[in-house]
């Protein structure tokens, strides 16, 4: 085994050399490749660039300098809106390790949230990994980049998942190498993917009801590429089941970095609310805004694409109704459509858009982002969303936000009644 790990190593060094990049400190460079995603039957394979990744997953020790020189991620500090009670509940303080402090030391820090790993990558000018990244590089078994279709590989997987998860995980350095030199992908602990919310399942369609297809836009090609690859669908499941605040004890992560790209923000701000996020939103009117400039009024929103044909009108069709139903308070509340397809919803479209649903200007706001502005959002706002086959897969979602942005309602089944959103509207303009 030992002998095999060493081969592993020299040939992901090898391979990088070749390729004319050298790997940061820790990390190994992962060729580009092309896979197959398990959610769908009927989509091409998808291209992932070369990368690099982190070789074992970032240690307790590690997140525990990152919060000495970072306060506000410290376990009594963090906005529970970006990490629930859960939070590093296996240290025994903020900067105390505690009892088991030998064996946790070098062992996968877990008990964090999506926007505490997203912060810790930043902090060191490194990223999450996409779930593409993740999945292509976790093919990969000692000796084949590719290890997929080998049963014998996919029940090795499965034992361990089917394996209750240790107190304390093993050290990420005794976990075996892959080809690629990355250990411990299958075996130690699940782990962060950034587009986890892109997780979107809903089975074989021989199983498969109404429950999913009346919840998920354009669910229909979200159908197994393999319904034999169980150990997939409890990777995509996992994730299908996570939001960005969760704090699970058998959830780590690791870093990746973009071949030839520039670092990630240097430290990922706290925020309360969506509201609270960075980034730069253009609207129908063309003007640049932040979504702190929401501030102040009770809105209505959702989160879609203009493109859509199925569930994106019937959820605008309800907003419209929600505000024809507030009578004059529809003057005080706003209503908004955040964009999830940035290359295609323009100015130019989201105006075309409010045009052909004769939507009051004044009432309402279209808005486009980047992909990762959107991708923060989507995680502050607990949305689902897929690229499948050129259009989306998405959760359907009308949310009440108070002044400050706080969710205080949602809906997210098509068809529902519109009378607990308007209640809920009702009673926030009522407070003084």
């Amino acid at each position: 085994m030992q002998l095999i790990a060493t081969l592993s190593a020299a040939l992901a060094l090898a391979t990088s050399s070749l390729a004319g990049e050298t790997a940061p400190p820790g990390m190994v460079w992962v060729p580009a490749s092309s896979y197959k995603p398990f959610y769908s039957g009927k989509v091409l394979p998808r291209a992932v660039p070369p990368f690099f990744m982190d070789i074992t997953q970032v240690t307790n020790a590690q997140f525990l300098d990152f919060v000495k020189a970072h306060p506000q991620w410290r376990r009594s500090q963090v906005n529970r809106s970006q990490a629930d009670a859960g939070y590093l509940t296996q240290w025994a303080g903020d900067l105390d390790l505690g009892p088991d402090a030998g064996q946790l030391r070098d062992a996968p820090v877990t008990h964090v949230s999506w926007h505490a790993a997203k912060a810790f990558c930043e902090a060191q000018g490194k990223r999450l990994p996409t779930q593409d990244e993740w999945e292509s590089a976790a093919r990969a078994d000692a000796t084949r980049a590719d290890a997929s279709n080998d049963p014998a590989f996919l029940q090795q997987l499965l034992e361990w998942y089917s394996t209750p998860s240790a107190r304390i995980p093993a050290p990420v350095q005794t976990a075996p190498a892959n080809v690629l030199g990355l250990r411990g992908l299958h075996g130690l602990v699940w782990e962060w993917v950034s587009d986890f919310n892109a997780s979107l399942l809903v089975g074989d369609s021989r199983g498969d009801g109404t429950l999913e297809r009346r919840l998920f836009c354009g669910a229909g090609s979200l159908l197994a590429t393999d319904v034999g690859n169980y150990a997939a669908y409890m990777r995509y499941a996992f994730r299908s089941s996570l939001k960005g605040s969760y704090c699970v004890g058998s959830l780590g992560f690791r870093a990746a970095k973009s071949v030839g790209g520039k670092a990630d923000r240097a430290d990922s701000p706290g925020f309360a609310t969506a509201y609270g996020l960075p980034g730069e939103w253009r609207t129908q009117d063309d003007k640049v805004i932040s979504l702190a400039s929401l501030r102040g009024k009770v809105r209505v929103v959702t989160m879609g694409f203009t493109r859509c044909k199925f569930a994106c009108p019937r959820i605008l069709g309800d907003m419209q109704r929600i505000e024809q139903a507030l009578g004059a308070d529809a003057d005080r509340t706003g209503f908004a459509f955040l964009s999830i397809d940035p290359t295609h919803d323009t100015p130019a479209q989201m105006t075309r858009t409010l045009n052909e649903h004769r939507m009051n200007p004044s009432h309402w706001t279209f808005l486009a982002a980047p992909e990762d502005v959107v991708q923060q959002t989507a995680v502050a706002l607990n949305f689902k969303y897929q690229l499948v086959e050129g259009l989306f897969a998405h959760s359907n979602l009308i949310a009440v936000l108070d002044a400050d942005g706080r969710v205080v309602h949602r809906e997210e089944a098509l068809n529902a009644s519109i009378e607990p959103t308007v209640e809920a509207v009702r009673k926030l303009l009522a407070k003084p």
